[in-house]
């Protein structure tokens, strides 16, 4: 086989390594469920709304929409964890990550330059240019990190016995999830380290075939309470902040990534979806297929100002009733329009930008000090 040939192989393996396959379409479609969350907090936070010291109707929606965007992050990290058995560290992959997360970051700066945009500046441009050194996307910085240590965290899970997971776990929510929700605690608290927390509970849910209680109804109506009591205490200390300001950073404790009230809400939707029947559906897994490059769009610091304020313009509907119809067209638009720019720039960038590192990797591989240099690295993770 020539070179050309072997070249041609290699790109279509790792395109083709990287795709989600034999994933259970009901986790798939919950994984698009936590893309259009993730959409409904930015809607939230970035549309510009100042409201006023008085209690409306569209300041509780807007509360109530802002506090899905940790949740969603959260059911994303509890699905790989669920997954723990069936990874196994990949160049191809990892390269592939890296990929998305810089080809997206230099779209956004480039069109950021094109229309002059204010965000603009040094540091903005180097994170640009390094994304995941300089955490341009928060969660992408941190999921690179999680994928590359997921053959060890694949390791812990595998040879640690059932009372030692639960003692892990049960340090980590009290520490992470309860203590360091305390005004003034020093506990050390990283989203990174949130999230290596997640990814053990759904590896813990695999191992041991975990459900919180019997069935989907009950788990519904405790989804149904606990998000009730959440907005009744949110409403509550919003009404008290207009007269104790300090009130209104507590407000913000129930939306947190290590909320226990998020982490509760976590795990009793992915036990919904976990035991959902539902057929594989290449349509949906399509769809999932695309939902880091979403969320790679339309968190992009030079696009959110776009996105947000000159297209959906949602602050301008602060005081009007249209505002929740603005909400849903502005979230369903925003999922739409990414989902379909990341098909088309994947088929013509990334995809292309692949054959090109193949042919690359292709022709360093044929260095023997190579090719023992990474068999000993791959045996090192995998092993």
């Amino acid at each position: 086989m020539n070179s050309e040939n072997v070249a041609t192989v290699e790109s279509y393996s790792l395109r083709t390594g990287l795709k989600k396959n034999n994933r259970s379409s009901n986790l798939e479609a919950l994984r698009i469920i936590s893309i259009i969350m993730i959409i409904m907090h930015h809607y939230a936070i970035y549309s510009g709304f100042e409201f006023a010291n008085t209690i409306t109707v569209n300041r509780i929606v807007i509360n109530v929409w802002q506090m899905f965007g940790k949740l969603g992050v959260c059911l994303f990290i509890i699905i790989s964890g669920y997954f723990y058995d069936k990874s196994k560290f990949k160049i191809k992959k990892l390269v592939k990550l890296l990929l998305q997360i810089f080809t997206y970051s230099i779209i956004g700066l480039a069109l950021g330059i094109i229309t002059h945009s204010e965000r603009i500046s040094g540091i903005n441009i180097l994170k640009s240019i390094l994304p995941t050194t300089f955490g341009l996307y928060w969660f992408a910085s941190c999921y690179v990190l999680i994928y590359i240590f997921t053959p060890f965290l694949k390791k812990i899970v595998e040879n640690i016995s059932k009372k030692n997971f639960k003692i892990l776990l049960t340090f980590m929510i009290i520490i992470w999830g309860i203590v360091a929700n305390i005004p003034k605690t020093k506990t050390f608290f990283s989203e990174f380290i949130w999230l290596i927390a997640i990814y053990f509970i759904g590896a813990y849910i695999k191992k041991y075939n975990f459900n919180v209680l019997k069935s989907n109804k009950l788990r519904i109506i405790s989804i149904m309470i606990i998000i009730l009591i959440m907005n009744i205490v949110m409403v509550v200390l919003e009404m008290l902040s207009i007269k104790i300001p300090v009130l209104s950073k507590v407000v913000y404790y129930f939306n947190n990534t290590n909320s226990p009230l998020v982490l509760i809400l976590t795990v009793l939707i992915f036990n919904i979806f976990k035991n959902l029947n539902v057929k594989n559906s290449n349509i949906i897994n399509k769809v999932a297929s695309t939902t880091f490059g979403i969320y790679l769009i339309h968190e992009n610091v030079f696009l959110r100002d776009i996105i947000w304020k000159q297209l959906i313009q949602g602050s301008t509907y602060i005081n009007s009733p249209m505002l929740i119809l603005n909400a849903i067209f502005g979230v369903i638009s925003v999922f739409l329009c990414a989902m379909v720019i990341d098909f088309v720039i994947e088929r013509i960038i990334i995809n292309n930008l692949i054959k090109i590192i193949s042919k690359i990797y292709y022709k360093i591989k044929q260095m023997k000090v190579y090719t023992k240099i990474e068999n000993k690295v791959l045996q090192f993770y995998n092993n």
